[in-house]
């Protein structure tokens, strides 16, 4: 078994091998031919942002829509008795967003793993839960997050995936960042270009302004 993350792009993604070390980018695909029903949803370009839960699940945004994707099962999947995805952002779980401004479009989104997720809006942030709720926020990064505005992430985060070392990392236009889940406190000499640590980006791939990032933590090698 072993760790795969998967940047995306446009309509396709690039999916990087993490171990054994050196990890690198394995291929270049397009998700409309490989994963499930998401271009019969029309979620197979133009994503915004992934976030990974402890169920095997990613939650795939677009816009002000979303849908839930099974990793094992490659497909969308769909909850019994209830309308097919995609759904409005501002219906099931985070309903608790409308009218934070959340509910229209988010740029990343964290599974911190304890329970709570950070949302990142533009230039703000706020930590979720269910059932509670808003925990903490909305207010700018720079408020809530002065680590990650320090280390230029203020204006906004493009990406953020937890990796299984347990380090959150954050991504924006060609750099990134690696921090403690809770607090996004940024490790010390960060933030790094992204292709000088993540190895094997194909020129037609740059490793810079991805649109998504996720992990499946137990993919079979």
């Amino acid at each position: 078994m072993g760790a795969k993350v998967y940047f995306i792009k446009g309509d396709r993604y690039a999916r990087y091998k993490l171990d054994p070390d050196p990890g690198g980018v394995e291929y270049v695909k397009t998700i409309a031919n490989n994963w499930g029903s998401m271009a019969a949803r029309d979620f197979a370009d133009g994503l915004y942002a992934a976030l990974n839960d402890s169920t095997g699940h990613v939650y795939f945004y677009k816009a002000d829509k979303y849908v839930r994707y099974d990793i094992g099962a490659n497909n969308i999947s769909d909850l019994a008795g209830e309308p097919p995805y995609p759904w409005p952002i501002s219906n099931g779980w985070a309903s608790f967003l409308v009218g934070t401004g959340f509910e229209t479009h988010i740029d990343a989104a964290l599974d911190v793993g304890d329970g709570t997720v950070w949302f990142f809006h533009d230039d703000q942030c706020l930590l979720a839960s269910d059932p509670e709720g808003i925990v903490k926020g909305p207010d700018f990064i720079s408020a809530l997050l002065p680590s990650l505005a320090s280390a230029g992430f203020g204006s906004g985060v493009d990406d953020a995936v937890r990796l299984p070392n347990g380090k959150a990392y954050l991504f924006k236009e060609e750099k990134y960042v690696r921090a403690e889940p809770t607090t996004l406190a940024v490790d010390s000499d960060y933030p790094l270009t992204t292709g000088d640590t993540w190895k094997g980006f194909p020129s037609t791939f740059s490793p810079s302004n991805f649109d998504a990032v996720w992990i499946n933590p137990n993919h079979p090698s």
